[in-house]
């Protein structure tokens, strides 16, 4: 019996269904209006649902190995969660949140044997191969790593932006998509700033 997510539930039931108990109400009531969609990798220990501390109908979750986005194909679950997201739901921020000491990036590195996890993640060796052509002045590997990281996130948001639904939303409304990286290290957010090229601190 899994007891600690039992008790896990009790907290959660406390604070809100009986410290805010109008949250949940007015959820129910005038349904959901989340101002996010976020698409994050499967580690447990960079959950956006734990490290954001939100409040329930903050932000739509997406998860993926590595948080990779893959090419559009229809009918996926990501598809289809961003076409309801945006066209129902007119969400209008989108991060692609990848994290440090990431499994799946370690797995593209390393060239995983396993027919079924490279068979999804594959598709990211471009990031890869683009952490190698920037680090190219002796860095060490978990440096290495790092760039590499960074460069799966922005080659995600280059297939998001491909994805009909975000096309759409693009051309007919102001939409944000942000690139961030959870140091689970550091304990931060780092996000991309595109003027600069850099993954940069952010602050609230």
């Amino acid at each position: 019996m899994p007891k600690d997510l039992l008790k896990g539930f009790d907290r959660f039931r406390n604070r809100v269904y009986r410290d805010q108990p109008e949250l949940m109400a007015q959820l129910l009531e005038d349904g959901q209006d989340p101002d996010y969609f976020i698409i994050s990798c499967i580690d447990s220990r960079a959950n956006p649902g734990t490290i954001f501390d939100p409040k329930p109908g903050t932000f739509f979750a997406h998860k993926a190995m590595g948080a990779i986005v893959r090419p559009y194909q229809q009918g996926t679950a990501l598809a289809a969660a961003l076409q309801f997201a945006l066209h129902y739901q007119n969400v209008k921020k989108i991060i692609v949140m990848g994290h440090t000491h990431c499994g799946a990036v370690n797995a593209l590195i390393n060239n995983i044997d396993d027919d079924e996890i490279a068979s999804f993640i594959n598709v990211a060796k471009e990031g890869v191969t683009h952490a190698r052509e920037i680090c190219t002045h002796g860095e060490t590997d978990l440096e290495f790593h790092r760039v590499a990281e960074q460069q799966i996130v922005l080659e995600s948001i280059q297939n998001l932006k491909k994805y009909p639904s975000v096309a759409k939303a693009s051309a007919e409304r102001e939409i944000e998509i942000k690139g961030w990286l959870f140091d689970m290290e550091a304990g931060a957010i780092l996000e991309y700033n595109d003027q600069t090229d850099t993954f940069e601190k952010a602050n609230a």
